[in-house]
Formats: structure tokens, sequence, C-alpha cells
């Protein structure tokens, strides 16, 4: 199904992800992909730190159970990971990562939720590689 078609009724966008070798610093990552619904919303989020998105996540889900959908996972250095998918419905603004990386900096991409991507983690930050 082609991307236009995809945002009109929803649909599944195929993740790839790549965990480097060193990834926060030989450490697991925890990363939350969130799809969001609410323009409002998307502008709080990408003012928001990663440190403070999981420090806030549950408070986040209680406030905006409706426009807001979170896939958490966590791979560790190294890890060789299958694609993953994500699911969403009509009306997605926009798909927003945070890492949990125990460096200072924002750690977190946005990217439309009908371009596919590649999620890199590196050993201090992570990177989104939009794929065609």
């Amino acid at each position: 199904m082609g991307p236009k078609v995809r945002g009109m009724f929803g649909g599944e966008l195929p993740v790839e992800v790549r965990v480097a070798p060193d990834a926060n610093h030989d450490s697991p990552v925890a990363v939350d992909l969130l799809v969001v619904y609410d323009k409002k919303l998307l502008d709080k989020l990408l003012a928001t730190p990663s440190a403070e998105w999981f420090a806030k996540r549950d408070q986040f889900l209680k406030d905006y159970p409706k426009q807001l959908v979170v896939e958490a996972r966590e791979w560790v250095p190294g890890q060789a990971v299958e694609p993953l998918t994500l699911t969403y419905r009509p009306g997605a603004v926009m798909v927003v990562v945070f890492a949990d990386y125990g460096t200072a900096g924002d750690h977190r991409a946005a990217v439309d939720p009908q371009q596919l991507f590649r999620l890199v983690l590196g050993e201090r930050d992570l990177a989104v590689e939009v794929l065609q």
C-alpha cells in the first residue's frame, strides 16, 4: 500500500533497527516509539528530552490516552534486530522516538508516519535514516 493511502486509512509502518556494538556505552537502550495523533501534543513532545519522557511516560499516557500510542522496546549493544512494524490508525501526525541513553542530550527523533526509516542506536545517541 502506498504512503498516501496508508495515511488516509492508517496502516503498518515497517521499521529497521540497527544497534551499534558500543551502543549506550555498552549498556542496554530502552526505546519508545510513539505514534502521535495530536499536533499540540506533538509540539510538547518535541520539546521534551528523553530523560523527561521516560520519567513522565505514565502521566503522558494517562493525560493523552487517545492521542498517543507507545511501542516500548529495549535492545542490547550489537543485537541483531528483526524489522518491526508500527501499526497506526488514520490521523497519525508523527512518529516520535525516544531512546534512554546514559549521556546528556535530547535523544529524540521525529519521522513522518508514512516514511520508511531505519533507527540507528549509536554509542552516544540515536539517528534516523530515511529510506526510499
